[in-house]
Parts: C-alpha cells; sequence; structure tokens
C-alpha cells in the first residue's frame, strides 16, 4: 500500500475505530494461553451493558446451557473461553460499527454478514476445522473493509461502488484506486488491534484466487470464508452485482481444495435461510423482518425466470443463425450439452430455494417464525407454487436435450416447447408483492 495511503486509513481507524477499552482488555486476557475464566469474567463485568447482552445470548436457546447462567463467570465456565470471547467480539463491532455513517443499508450490510458467518461455520464444521469461533467471526467481519474506505474515501468510495454495480470487479475498482482492496484494509485494520492472527489472514483474503489442489493449512480459513462469501445470496446492495465467470471457477476451485462435493455445499445452501433469520435474533442483530427476507428469496426467484427468459432468445437467435445451412452435429451436441448445464442450475435453484422456503414454513409451525396474521406463510406458499412452476419449466428444456438432434432442430418441435415455456412464464412475469 502507498505511504499516504495507510497513514491516513491509521489515522482514521485511529479516531473512528478504536475498540472499546473492554475489547481491548478482553483481547489481551485471551491471548495469554495462561488466562482463566475467572481472570476474563473480571473484565467484562466492567461492562454492565455488555456484560447484560453476553448473558442474555449464553441463556438463548441457541446455545442450550441446560440451565440458567446467572454470572460472567459461570458463562465463561459452561461455553469455554474462546465462546464467550466470539460473543463478545462480535456484539462490540457491531454495536460499534451500526454507529458509523455510511451509504450502505445496515440491515442488509449485517444480514450478508451474518449469512456469511454462518455459511464459514458450517463449512468449517463439515471439514473438521477446529476454530469455529474464530471462523465465525471473519465470516462476520469480513467485509468491514468496505465501511472503512467509505470513511476515509466517501466521494471516490461512492463512485467506485456505484460503478461496480454495474461493472462489476469491485476489488479491481479498488486496486485501480488505492493500490489494496476492501478485504486487505479489514485485514490491516484487524492487525492493529491485534486480533488473532488467523482472522486478519481469512478476512485478508477472501477475494484472493487461490490455486487448484492448495490444501495446505496456511490459507484454509481465507478458503473458509471465500467459500462461504460466493454462497452467500444476501447481498449488501439492492442491485445484485456482476458475477463474472472467473468468480465460479474460483468457487468450485475452492471447493475442491476443501474436499467438499456438490452435495456437500447444496446441503448448506439449504439450511443457510433458516439459520440466518434463527441466529440473528440469539445474537441480536437486526438482519430485517421475515418479510424483507422473503422479498429477496423473490428477487433470486425472479432472476430465474429472467435467465429461462434469456435462454430463449438466445436460442431463438442461434436458430436464425444457422437456418438455411448446413448445421453441423458437433455443433448441435455441444449447445444441447450447453442447455443440459443450464437446466442442471436451474434444478440446484430450484431445490435451494425450495428448501429454504420449506424451512421458513417448518419455523412458523415450531414458533421459530411468528406470523400471527399468516402473511409470511402465504407469501411463502405463493414462492412455492412458483418453483413448482420453474420446475415444470426447467423438464420441458430438458426434454429438447434428451431428442434426437434431428429432432432438437425440428422447427415444429421446438416451437411447441417454447410456446409452452412461454405460456407458464407468462403466469408468474413479475413477482408476487410480500403482503
Amino acid at each position: 500500500m502507498d505511504k499516504e495511503f495507510i497513514k491516513k486509513v491509521l489515522t482514521d481507524s485511529t479516531r473512528l475505530y478504536s475498540l472499546p477499552q473492554t475489547l481491548v482488555e478482553v483481547l489481551r486476557v485471551t491471548r495469554d494461553e495462561s488466562s482463566s475464566a475467572i481472570e476474563l469474567a473480571n473484565v467484562l463485568v466492567k461492562d454492565p451493558a455488555l456484560t447484560t447482552k453476553i448473558l442474555r445470548i449464553v441463556n438463548s436457546p441457541f446455545y442450550g446451557a441446560g440451565r440458567q447462567i446467572g454470572s460472567m463467570k459461570q458463562a465463561v465456565v459452561t461455553l469455554g473461553l474462546r465462546q464467550v470471547t466470539a460473543v463478545a467480539l462480535s456484539t462490540s463491532i457491531y454495536n460499534m460499527t451500526n454507529r458509523w455513517e455510511s451509504i450502505f443499508d445496515r440491515v442488509r450490510f449485517w444480514r450478508h454478514s451474518l449469512e456469511v458467518a454462518i455459511a464459514a461455520r458450517t463449512i468449517a464444521e463439515k471439514i473438521d476445522y477446529r476454530r469455529l469461533e474464530e471462523i465465525f467471526i471473519s465470516g462476520l467481519l469480513h467485509d468491514i473493509g468496505l465501511l472503512i474506505l467509505e470513511s476515509s474515501f466517501p466521494t471516490e468510495f461512492e463512485r467506485i461502488w456505484k460503478e461496480s454495480r454495474t461493472r462489476g470487479n469491485l476489488t479491481d475498482l479498488e486496486e485501480d484506486a488505492w493500490g489494496t482492496n476492501h478485504a486487505r484494509v479489514g485485514q490491516f485494520l484487524f492487525e492493529q488491534w491485534q486480533l488473532p492472527e488467523e482472522i486478519c489472514q481469512a478476512v485478508g483474503c477472501h477475494h484472493n484466487v487461490f490455486p487448484a489442489g492448495d490444501k495446505s493449512n496456511d490459507f484454509m480459513a481465507g478458503q473458509i470464508v471465500s467459500l462461504a462469501n460466493h454462497l452467500s445470496q444476501f447481498t449488501i446492495g439492492e442491485q445484485e452485482p456482476i458475477i463474472e465467470p472467473f468468480d465460479k471457477e474460483n468457487r468450485e476451485i475452492i471447493r475442491e481444495n476443501l474436499g467438499l462435493t456438490s452435495d456437500d455445499m447444496l446441503a448448506i445452501e439449504k439450511h443457510l435461510f433458516a439459520q440466518t433469520i434463527s441466529e440473528s435474533k440469539y445474537l441480536e442483530i437486526d438482519i430485517g423482518s421475515t418479510e424483507d427476507i422473503l422479498k429477496e428469496a423473490n428477487r433470486m426467484l425472479f432472476e430465474q425466470y429472467a435467465a429461462v427468459e434469456s435462454l430463449l432468445e438466445e436460442n431463438r437467435r442461434i436458430q436464425q443463425q444457422v437456418a438455411g445451412e448446413q448445421v453441423k452435429r458437433g455443433f448441435l451436441e455441444s449447445l444441447k450439452n450447453t442447455t443440459t448445464s443450464f437446466t442442471n442450475l436451474m434444478d440446484t435453484v430450484y431445490a435451494s430455494i425450495m428448501g429454504q422456503a420449506q424451512q421458513v414454513r417448518n419455523g412458523i409451525q415450531s414458533g421459530v417464525v411468528v406470523d400471527p396474521r399468516g402473511l409470511v406463510d402465504s407469501s411463502v406458499t405463493a414462492i412455492m407454487n412458483r418453483l413448482q412452476t420453474l420446475a415444470s419449466v426447467s423438464e420441458d428444456i430438458r426434454g429438447l436435450t434428451r431428442a434426437e438432434t434431428a429432432l432438437y432442430y425440428d422447427q415444429q418441435s421446438v416451437d411447441a416447447v417454447e410456446s409452452r415455456i412461454r405460456r407458464e412464464l407468462e403466469a408468474i412475469k413479475e413477482p408476487e408483492p410480500v403482503p
């Protein structure tokens, strides 16, 4: 990084982002491997507001202590020094950063951050990675560098952020402007705060492009958080960011590096929606109402319908392009393979969103999701009905790929399938609003 840039960020971080004294003491105690539960408890009780909140959290059903915990000492002994430290760190930084002015919708920011944290922890559990607390914190705080850059360079950052919504490659735009990106800036700040090295490293490289076959422990935490970031469906901005081809390739490389299968990924995605809602309540992180979250699910669903429309248009364009020419079998087989890949993607998205919708319905039935007027349930029903339509569309398209090559480009056959698809799409042209 440029020296002047470092100086400015460091000055701003001292003025705007200094850690509360209690948290400084907490980190000092936890860095000392000889520290006891009593020493950590004695530090935490100096902050009554933090103590009250931690006790509320550790007594929640999520942590399942089995008995009412009435003191900080009991909390540390029951849950462990690292777990209580993770709760204290997450709570303190959440409270502190919510006071910073920003162009970001903080509800969306923390909804995305919490989803990444939960995904990262779940990935770590699947691969038997031990330090779950550090991984969770890394996921929760992975985008703090965005807030830092915005506060240090508000005008330029706002321009870059808006440009990235249409051009993509936010980190490239940041590199062009400052010679660094928000991931490394977050790492830089956490190093000043003397957070654990694992957290600093994971935050700093969550946008790295990792080489295939990198199974070393050196960047394991970074790969976990990076993959969790790829899995996140909730976006910070209202406009969906552009996904570059190398992002998808990097996701697959990391998945293979971590020894995860495609089924593992799908299983993680299925439960993220419900877990994000559930844990936000226990951690007292505002991620918006259930209705807001269902609107996001509606948005994701409609994007899939838009993708189907694009596929139909591309199919028609290619037909016109090759009309009257001798069509080579190899070209048609290649096109059929591409279409098959697309329908497989649709099936994956269908399974993911259907799983999330079912989790919400289960939450209503169990009382985790409060729905006194039945509004959430009706929205979930609408989403599930439209998902069935998506599955039907996918099957129609797949029918083309099963046909012989000659039939695949028989105009009458293609037109019949396309007409069926368009009739189904017309019925759900726009997503139904959440009541």
